[in-house]
């Protein structure tokens, strides 16, 4: 027979501690909000070159200063989704020089299959839907 309450109040210590830990990073930390909740603009394109790496890619938008990218190969080999948070600049001449940069750092038939913009609002919504999640999922 195990008996299980022989622990029962450390691990109750050790669970409220870690939610009071928890709770000390939220207040005092706060969330790392990632390109969704902050708002950015978002890019699909597809390389046709075989010789293109993601790595390729990430280099090649990180030397434009965009601010936190991220991207990611989905899809078939060579579709990949990048997600940059810079939204303060004109967006028609940005992303023109964007799409040059890129073409010449490539090297390659690079086809910029979309390009959206994720603005403030849906980022709002995202942040308070996540933090009455959060604050349900405490609660309960």
């Amino acid at each position: 027979m195990i008996a299980f309450n022989k622990y029962y109040n450390q691990f109750n210590i050790l669970s409220l501690s870690l939610v009071v830990i928890s709770l000390f990073f939220l207040i005092f930390k706060g969330l790392n909000f990632g390109i969704d909740f902050k708002g950015g603009t978002l890019i699909e394109l597809r390389c046709d070159s075989e010789n293109i790496q993601i790595s390729d890619v990430r280099a090649s938008f990180n030397n434009l200063n965009l601010g936190d990218v991220n991207v990611k190969e989905f899809g078939k080999k060579g579709d990949y989704l990048i997600k940059f948070e810079r939204k303060n600049f004109d967006e028609k001449n940005s992303i023109k020089i964007i799409k040059e940069t890129v073409k010449n750092k490539l090297q390659g038939n690079i086809d910029f299959r979309r390009v959206e913009n994720v603005g403030p609002k849906v980022s709002k919504e995202l942040l308070e839907s996540g933090l009455l999640a959060i604050s349900l999922a405490l609660a309960a």
